[in-house]
């Protein structure tokens, strides 16, 4: 770090700002987030976590105590177009129905809970383990040199300058660090103007037993999508308005926002309070490069993703725990520098692809789909858990080829860059999940004849000084300490390999590397090491 006030500094200290800090503290990389708001967000804005988001959370010790926080919402849920919340219901659908039907895929679920409410949980989490959080502080400028970034700081103390590695750009779709970088953006651009109209409303006598995700609401006083919260005292009403007739934000005072929220909720004798109103522009843009030197975008810095699907927030905390480990490697001077250079790779795909199937999902829900773009559209679990990445941080199997279209997850089976899939084992008796095993470190799992894999890991790891935990998994049941008793019998067939076979997984959970079969004839320690000198970009 030598001179560096911290290794990185975090600009922007809202969703994805607070989980590259919690990400980064978690690796015990010391960090620095400044955020020009006195507190964390105070309007709801993101509400649904996707499964493989919540897992993310869940190796930094949050998905319990989010899970806990979101236990008032029902999991019961519909989708619904209305007239109002007291009018006729025009069509409505299921979308999460008690068990999700997701048992043999994840431990994890899908997640209700508005933002105003996770990142109080993630600025807490990420200061317990060491995170430095500096809120009412702005960043004025900062400037880039061959060892580093030098950055302007302003608070109510005054102005100083703050010395880092890397600079990470967390600052959202006005990012004025992207914006002094002057990095374009590709996709349609901007497509709507809304502004999103939180209220407090005593909301159970006109909701009765109904439970809605999503309301689309339309009637000739309003049309727009309103969103109820677990204590039924309140929501968010999400409008649109048109800058090209001269509408503007000045048009929604308190009185006006009250207006639209009774004609949505169709009962004016319930009485109305404005808490917050947020402007923002429904796009489909994706900058031209997440890295730019020693500074890296991620979140809407780095892409907006239309909220149809609501891909962006699960897309930018996903930024931020791809990053993290590569920070903590490279700062750490376990990986060179070149592995960051493996962020854009993976991740720049992965957010052109969720745009565009926002923009998919928009036009379908909107009825104006062509029968190209319904066939196109992907649903949720292809576009968060069925993409595969290719970097110099992955080593793709013969005639792999290049990046494989997203698809239904329970379809892989440990192919090099995808999600290592999850198996129920058990380890000295006790149950585990594959997925519980990663998120700290690389970690190799051989089948039942692979144990020279485990002696080929440790060898590795001693000449490289890098980490890896290792088990042999064996069906059945028992096992020792590095073994772990596969009683369903099932982890060999998920991860695609033969019982002398082996995986590399990395630290974020994407297997690194794969061996169908045993180690050929002793070579495991020299196959290994150099398998993480290009994972870690040390050649």
């Amino acid at each position: 770090m030598g001179s560096s006030d911290a290794p990185v500094l975090i600009v922007g200290g809202s969703l994805v700002g607070l989980s590259a800090a919690l990400f980064l503290a978690h690796h015990g990389t010391p960090c620095t987030l400044v955020e020009r708001h006195p507190g964390t967000s105070v309007h709801p804005r993101a509400v649904g976590y996707y499964p493989r988001t919540a897992e993310l959370l869940r190796q930094v010790g949050v998905e319990e105590s989010a899970l806990r926080e979101a236990a008032g919402y029902a999991t019961h849920r519909t989708r619904a177009g209305v007239t109002s919340l007291a009018g006729e219901v025009l069509f409505s659908s299921e979308e999460l129905a008690g068990d999700d039907g997701l048992g043999d895929l994840t431990p994890s679920r899908l997640l209700l809970l508005p933002q105003d409410r996770l990142e109080p949980l993630l600025r807490e989490r990420a200061a317990a383990l060491g995170a430095d959080l500096r809120f009412g502080t702005e960043l004025l400028s900062f400037a880039e040199d061959p060892e580093g970034v030098t950055a302007v700081l302003a608070d109510e103390n005054g102005t100083r300058t703050f010395r880092t590695d890397w600079l990470l750009a967390c600052d959202g779709p006005r990012s004025t660090v992207r914006e002094a970088l002057k990095v374009p953006r590709q996709g349609r651009g901007v497509l709507s103007h809304h502004v999103s109209i939180a209220f407090r409303a005593d909301l159970r006598t006109v909701l009765g037993d109904r439970r809605y995700s999503v309301v689309h609401v339309k009637n000739p006083q309003v049309t727009g999508i309103l969103v109820h919260d677990d204590t039924l005292t309140g929501g968010t009403l999400i409008v649109g308005y048109r800058p090209e007739d001269g509408e503007s934000l000045d048009d929604f005072t308190d009185a006006r926002c009250a207006e639209l929220v009774s004609a949505a909720v169709g009962a004016p004798d319930v009485p109305v309070t404005i808490r917050s109103r947020f402007p923002w522009d429904m796009a489909e843009q994706v900058a031209e490069g997440f890295r730019h030197g020693r500074i890296l975008l991620a979140g809407d810095a780095a892409h907006v993703v239309p909220p149809t699907g609501g891909y962006g927030a699960n897309t930018g905390i996903a930024d931020a725990h791809n990053l993290a480990w590569k920070l903590a490697l490279v700062t750490g001077g376990t990986a060179g520098e070149g592995l960051l250079e493996t962020y854009d790779s993976e991740r720049r795909p992965v957010a052109a692809y969720t745009a565009e199937q926002g923009s998919l999902q928009l036009a379908v829900r909107s009825g104006d789909a062509t029968e190209e773009q319904r066939a196109a559209a992907a649903d949720a679990l292809t576009v968060t858990m069925g993409q595969a990445y290719r970097s110099a941080a992955v080593v793709p199997e013969a005639g792999a080829g290049a990046r494989p279209a997203p698809g239904d997850p329970r379809t892989l089976r440990g192919e090099p860059g995808t999600r290592a899939p999850y198996v129920r084992l058990a380890r000295e008796g006790a149950p585990v999940a594959t997925l519980d095993l990663f998120g700290d470190g690389f970690v190799l799992l051989a089948g039942d004849r692979g144990g020279a894999w485990l002696t080929a890991a440790a060898d590795a790891s001693a000449q490289l000084l890098v980490p890896i935990t290792a088990h042999r998994v064996v069906p059945g049941g028992g096992g020792g300490a590095d073994v772990l008793a596969d009683p369903e019998g099932l982890w060999a067939e998920r991860y695609g390999v033969l019982s002398g076979g082996a995986v590399l997984v990395r630290p974020d959970g994407v297997v690194a590397w794969r061996s169908r079969g045993a180690d050929p004839a002793g070579a495991g320690t020299a196959t290994l090491t150099e398998v993480l000198r290009g994972v870690l970009a040390r050649g």
